[in-house]
């Protein structure tokens, strides 16, 4: 055998040695309870089962792109109820300050119609008070699970 021959070889074995590394480190990655994890890491015969590690893995991340959408979701929610709450909070300063303001006779005038915009404004921030609630308790439970998943950025290498 030339010596160009052992260095190809060799760098063979070094790419192989670096692959199979690789792969159990995102088997070590994935949580305890999915397909693949650490606690799956050797087959039958004791070797690594890269297949399943693999499988394990690309499921994960797609579970994770998910939720990552999710939570950007969640975020445009909290921003569209805020801005409403912030609209709803001025509507209602203004027919507060037109009601308590005093008419022509000096009189404070409340007409049916104020009332009835009252009602409605009321609704709506009961409404937008139990969307708030809602999305409180998401985010919650997000933050409650969040233990059992690493993070993008521990898991792109990037800590």
């Amino acid at each position: 055998m030339s010596s160009s021959d052992l260095t190809t070889k060799e760098a063979i074995r070094r790419r192989r040695f670096n692959i199979n590394d690789k792969i159990k480190e995102l088997g070590t990655l994935l949580p305890k309870n999915m397909e693949g994890s650490s606690s799956e890491l050797n087959g039958k015969d004791g070797r690594v089962n890269k297949g399943t590690i693999l499988k394990g893995t690309v499921d994960y991340v797609k579970e994770l792109k998910l939720e990552v959408s999710m939570l950007r979701h969640n975020d445009e929610l909290v921003m569209a109820l805020r801005n409403e709450n912030a609209m709803l909070q001025k509507k209602v300063a203004s027919k507060v300050e037109q009601q308590l303001s005093p008419s022509k006779d000096g009189i404070i005038g409340v007409t049916f119609y104020i009332y009835v915009d009252m009602c409605e404004n009321n609704l709506q921030l009961e409404n937008h008070a139990k969307r708030l609630q809602n999305l409180r308790k998401e985010l919650n439970f997000i933050k409650e699970t969040d233990w059992q998943f690493n993070s993008m950025e521990k898991l792109l290498g990037q800590n």
